[in-house]
């Protein structure tokens, strides 16, 4: 199955060939204290209270030294998602690539998606939905974000039900991320989750399985 997992963001290389990881670079080490800079403003501002001079005084560089890692607000915004989306990525590949089969592949990813909706990253991803319908860059890292994994999650789809045309499983898997992604609204985030929405997580993964495991439309 590993040959359906997601890219890394910006990789040029198979998901089943891991690069060698080189010594950080002085570089490298700044890009990574932009990044939890950006990541902290976010999470105590939002993502209308992002900028670049915001990021720049909590590092404590220029502003003209931010801009050489990340020129611009949409740049800051695609990088801190970029990385949560990839450590995600990571999390799913170490569960779906030893799946026996599509479906165990779908419910452990489901599972993984469930157990990231605790973590204090997800504050991110609240703060970028609720400003994407007004704001052009969250609306297209949003896109970004989401359009890599409602294509992995049509792609297992159509390997569990062949019968699925690509839009009925890119359909399906949006209505499937839809339910995930919203029930977290009520799960929180940095915190174990009482029985009340330990149950809430137990029914959306049954209702994420009975649209998984429903045959495709009569043509």
């Amino acid at each position: 199955l590993t040959q359906f997992l997601p890219m890394p963001y910006g990789a040029a290389m198979s998901p089943t060939e891991p690069a060698a990881r080189p010594a950080r670079t002085k570089g490298q080490a700044r890009l990574e204290e932009v990044l939890d800079a950006a990541e902290d403003v976010l999470k105590r501002r939002g993502v209308e209270g992002l900028s670049v001079r915001a990021v720049a005084q909590q590092v404590g560089i220029s502003v003209g030294n931010l801009q050489y890692y990340l020129p611009t607000r949409a740049a800051l915004l695609d990088a801190v998602f970029a990385r949560a989306s990839q450590a995600f990525r990571a999390a799913v590949t170490n569960e779906v690539e030893t799946a026996a089969s599509p479906r165990e592949a779908v419910e452990r990813l489901v599972g993984v998606w469930q157990r990231e909706q605790h973590q204090p990253e997800q504050v991110l991803f609240w703060h970028l939905w609720a400003v994407s319908a007004h704001d052009d860059a969250a609306r297209a890292t949003m896109d970004r974000v989401y359009g890599e994994t409602l294509d992995f999650l049509a792609t297992l789809l159509r390997r569990v039900q062949p019968g699925l045309t690509a839009a009925q499983a890119s359909m399906r898997a949006a209505a499937i991320t839809s339910l995930i992604e919203g029930s977290g609204l009520f799960v929180g985030s940095g915190r174990t989750p009482p029985r009340r929405l330990a149950r809430l997580q137990k029914e959306v993964r049954a209702l994420v399985m009975e649209m998984v495991d429903r045959p495709a439309p009569a043509r």
